[in-house]
């Protein structure tokens, strides 16, 4: 499922796999889920559950601390979550979403 998901695809394949290395396995197993979701052909679900990561007390941006982590990787860690967001919101389709 690569298409017009491509990059969102790669950022979350990305970030999952940092994720794991520093043992942040609860937000790896979610975002595993919503790539999980677009790997099945629902892309605007999997963008959805994405999105709900964000925002709100505990939220990815809280909670995430990529402990034992050089400073580099630190902030690739919080890059891709800002871009995986900042796709999310470009990607979302409410519409599109109910059809699935």
């Amino acid at each position: 499922m690569k298409s017009n998901y491509a990059d969102y695809q790669d950022n979350l394949e990305n970030l999952i796999k940092l994720l794991r290395v520093y043992n942040e396995e609860h937000w790896a197993n979610y975002f595993q889920k919503s790539l999980e979701l677009l790997y099945v052909g629902k892309p605007q679900k999997s963008i959805y559950h994405s999105l709900a990561a964000f925002g709100g007390m505990g939220s990815v941006t809280d909670s995430l601390t990529f402990t034992g982590a050089n400073n580099q990787e630190v902030k690739l860690g919080f890059k891709l979550t800002a871009c995986l967001f900042n796709e999310c919101k470009l990607k979302r389709s409410f519409l599109k979403r109910i059809i699935e």
